[in-house]
């Protein structure tokens, strides 16, 4: 999983390092996309827009996580390259903590009262799965602060076909319209943090979290 990038070729560590960074925010975005595709094989209009509306306000929410994430990806970075795997450990502890009240926050807020009612029921459950999102943000964040920037975009990968799948089977089969959308989103989004808890347990990384790490 640990990948060393302070030596060799400067250029070719920061495009075996980047492009599979890009390419995780790309599929990122598809979650909307094929949401939006999807529905509009299915649905009306309302339920169209009520998928666009909402995927837009989750999109903007995802980018805030994504910056905060790349905080921690730079101070884990910072330590492994130096060697200290305490201080690295220290703030994977910080970042779960931070990132976990963050989650409890969002997650309870709702939609706007004046949203239309597909809109709000599709952000209703996609706030249910803000947890998810941070999740795997926090996750793929000490990835790549180990220098690893494959392991996020396979898990992201996964995911988008799996919300794809659900996609058809919630709102095509099961005509759930907008909560159809928002379900395998979030569904989706759970697997690949199960995912990524798989990996980053099965390997050794060298970091172990006590008590005082999530302070």
């Amino acid at each position: 999983m640990e990948r060393n990038l302070t030596s060799g070729s400067v250029f070719k560590n920061i495009v075996y390092f980047s492009l599979p960074y890009l390419l995780s925010y790309f599929l990122q975005t598809l979650y909307g996309m094929a949401d939006l595709f999807i529905i509009g094989q299915f649905e009306g209009v309302a339920s169209t827009t009520a998928v666009s509306i909402g995927s837009q306000v989750m999109h903007m929410i995802t980018v805030m996580i994504v910056g905060l994430a790349m905080g921690s990806t730079v101070i884990i970075a910072q330590a492994i390259g130096g060697g200290d795997k305490k201080k690295a450990s220290q703030t994977v502890g910080n970042s779960v903590t931070l990132f976990l009240d963050l989650a409890i926050v969002l997650a309870v807020m709702s939609a706007p009262a004046e949203a239309v009612d597909g809109t709000k029921l599709y952000l209703t459950i996609c706030f249910i799965g803000i947890p998810f999102i941070t999740a795997y943000n926090v996750i793929s964040s000490i990835f790549r602060g180990l220098g690893d920037s494959k392991s996020p975009m396979c898990f992201i990968a996964v995911a988008c076909v799996v919300n794809i799948a659900l996609d058809y089977l919630f709102m095509g089969y099961f005509h759930l319209g907008p909560a159809g959308a928002a379900l395998g989103t979030t569904m989706s989004q759970a697997f690949s943090v199960v995912l990524a808890l798989i990996v980053i347990i099965k390997k050794q990384s060298g970091i172990t979290l006590q008590k005082s790490d999530l302070r």
